[in-house]
């Protein structure tokens, strides 16, 4: 009898879950940006994946992403942010509130932001994750319990960056999943529309 090791039985819950995954479907392709989702066993909000090319340098998209005052000006239903802290050059923790349609209450939570460059494969790993704690909940918004996004960016010559983002969020509160599971959709094509608008606009300055 084969004696079950702590390794064999992580291999196989693994090798479980990744079928009990739904396979990418997308729906939408326009402009270099392709978005897709997919249903996970007993969850009722759907993972978000895109995949972009963006004409720019790797310190210039970590740039852009750090400057929090101004994520607003692309982040797609982004209302307001504050930097609460920086621990390092590649780490930082902030503040969001996101804008819903009335009579929906705005949803906020507080995210941790941070880079990690593989310069032997040349990929830049980013992850946005929110934490709780360090600001108290306001009674008028829904503190969101669960956001996840990572992005993974293949650095190619000359300033072009490959880009695939994935996506995962519990907003909280009474949300239709039907409503968060079409401005999931929604939000990545539009903001990384205009995160290329920027990025083009800083390039021809």
């Amino acid at each position: 009898m084969i004696k079950e090791t702590p390794l064999l039985i992580v291999l196989v819950c693994i090798s479980f879950l990744g079928f009990s995954q739904e396979k990418w479907q997308l729906i939408k392709d326009q402009e270099g940006i392709r978005v897709y989702t997919r249903k996970q066993d007993n969850e009722k909000f759907k993972e978000v994946r895109a995949e972009f090319e963006l004409n720019a340098s790797e310190d210039q998209l970590i740039g852009l992403l750090q400057n929090i005052s101004h994520q607003k000006d692309w982040s797609y239903g982004t209302k307001r942010t504050f930097l609460i802290n920086k621990r390092n050059k590649d780490t930082l923790t902030y503040y969001s509130e996101v804008s819903l349609p009335w009579p929906l209450s705005n949803r906020d939570l507080v995210i941790e932001l941070s880079f990690r460059k593989d310069t032997l494969n040349k990929i830049l790993y980013i992850q946005a994750k929110s934490v709780p704690g360090l600001v108290p909940k306001n009674p008028g918004l829904v503190r969101v319990p669960f956001s996840l996004a990572l992005w993974n960016v293949n650095v190619m010559p000359n300033k072009l960056l490959k880009i695939q983002y994935t996506f995962r969020t519990d907003p909280g509160g009474a949300l239709p999943a039907w409503l968060v599971n079409f401005a999931a959709s929604v939000g990545p094509y539009n903001s990384f529309h205009k995160l290329k608008e920027i990025i083009g606009k800083q390039s021809h300055n």
